[in-house]
């Protein structure tokens, strides 16, 4: 684990001259481990507190305010600068979610927003690109001070859930939340 003054991978317009693709709102590089028991995908219910900046790389008042608005995550997080996303996601799998296992990598996503959906004055949009990483579980893990909870939800209990930060995409992307097909 990096010291607490790494910087994380939130790269935004500071130096036009060197940085004019990046979009207005900015660039996340995050990394998210899918953790499941069967077709039940594991969410946790962040406690705001001290350890979000470090832990989950979001800002304390954010994280007070997804646990005041009952949301449910996916164990995610930004990536450190230079860090990969392998070693993040284990880094999500152990340290941030305590789980057991090593996540197996199965796709990038790319998410385009506008900025004014965090802030009506912000112009322009923010792009987050996702390393998603499955990891098979047995049962729910013991919640580390910065969660309030975990639970297992099923697919269909997944689309009335209040999931945050854009959650729900990388689930819908990664086909979590398709029906299973009958067999007939």
């Amino acid at each position: 684990m990096r010291p607490p003054e790494t910087r994380w991978a939130r790269i935004g317009p500071k130096n036009p001259a060197t940085l004019f693709h990046t979009p207005d709102a900015g660039i996340c590089l995050s990394a998210f481990v899918v953790a499941h028991r069967g077709r039940t995908v594991l969410l946790g219910r962040p406690r705001g507190g001290p350890a979000w900046p470090q832990k989950g790389g979001y800002p304390e008042a954010q994280a007070r305010e997804l646990e005041e608005e009952g949301a449910w995550l996916l164990p995610a997080t930004h990536l450190i600068i230079e860090e990969s996303p392998d070693h993040a996601a284990l880094r999500i799998t152990r340290d941030f979610a305590g789980l057991p296992g090593i996540p197996r990598f199965v796709m990038v996503q790319s998410h385009l927003r506008p900025a004014r959906l965090w802030n009506p004055k912000w112009k322009g949009n923010h792009w987050d690109i996702c390393f998603v990483y499955d990891l098979a579980i047995r049962g729910l893990p013991k919640p580390m001070p910065w969660w309030a909870e975990f639970r297992f939800a099923a697919p269909d209990a997944l689309r009335s859930l209040k999931v945050g930060r854009g959650h729900r995409d990388i689930l819908e992307g990664a086909g979590y939340l398709r029906r299973p097909r009958s067999r007939s």
